[in-house]
């Protein structure tokens, strides 16, 4: 008798979980219906088969698109909602779906539903404009920033001024360099470029590479500015004479 007992109790029970389970669902999915999110789904749809009727105009009119759609809403529409679901059961209490659906069913609810595409759209644009003000807020301190480094240079830079160095380009190719006082030699991969040097300052100088008739007086040179240092190498940050943009890089001593 007792084993009768647990065995409907069992059934009851589980008919209750898929009951409640389903009216979970079902609350769902009227959420979903009332936010609108639904008709949103059919006009990407709509527009994703618009660009690909575009795109393959021989299907143009014919009976696959018609099928296509049909698909889609027949089933592909169901089917993206039954995903969904999992996910707002997840973050959300029956009681919150509730409330949800309550307010968007309102007169206020349903306007906001029909005007957050033009809401969407405009506060898009204002949230572009507010970012590129961001951006070129945020160059701008860069740019005094590296402006600031390059006026303010190290001090103690005799030790640079002749020697064996060696720094990484780009693409993390080693270069090496043989310093005399006004000129350099860089080796890259085998290959190697010379460049006049002329020191401005302690921690400060120009810099022209060479053409290959050794003539320089046509060539615009880097000014250069150490604005670090110690017993291993500088970094510096350089600039085109006449320029504006700033580079930065790091030099090594080679023993």
């Amino acid at each position: 008798m007792n084993r009768i007992i647990t065995i409907a109790f069992l059934i009851l029970s589980t008919n209750f979980l898929y009951s409640q389970t389903d009216s979970i669902d079902s609350k769902i999915r009227e959420m979903i219906d009332v936010l609108g999110s639904t008709e949103r789904m059919k006009t990407v749809a709509n527009n994703v088969i618009e660009i690909q009727e575009q795109q393959n105009p021989f299907l143009k009119d014919s009976e696959y698109w018609q099928e296509f759609k049909s698909n889609i809403y027949d089933y592909s529409f169901d089917h993206l909602i039954d995903s969904l679901i999992p996910i707002y059961k997840k973050h959300l209490t029956i009681e919150e779906i509730e409330s949800i659906t309550e307010f968007y069913s309102s007169p206020s609810g349903q306007a906001m539903v029909q005007k957050f595409p033009l809401i969407s759209t405009e506060s898009m644009q204002v949230g572009a404009a507010w970012g590129e003000q961001m951006s070129n807020k945020i160059e701008q301190e860069i740019q005094a920033s590296k402006e600031k480094k390059f006026n303010s240079p190290a001090t103690g830079c005799s030790n640079f001024k002749i020697g064996s160095f060696k720094y990484f380009d780009n693409q993390d190719n080693p270069i090496e360099i043989k310093r005399e006082k006004d000129y350099q030699v860089e080796t890259v991969n085998g290959k190697t470029y010379k460049s006049k040097i002329s020191w401005t300052g302690d921690c400060e100088y120009r810099i022209w590479k060479f053409q290959d008739d050794n003539d320089y007086s046509n060539i615009v040179p880097l000014l250069v500015t150490i604005y670090e240092s110690d017993k291993e190498g500088y970094k510096y940050i350089y600039k085109q004479e006449g320029g504006t943009k700033f580079y930065l890089g790091e030099i090594k001593l080679v023993e």
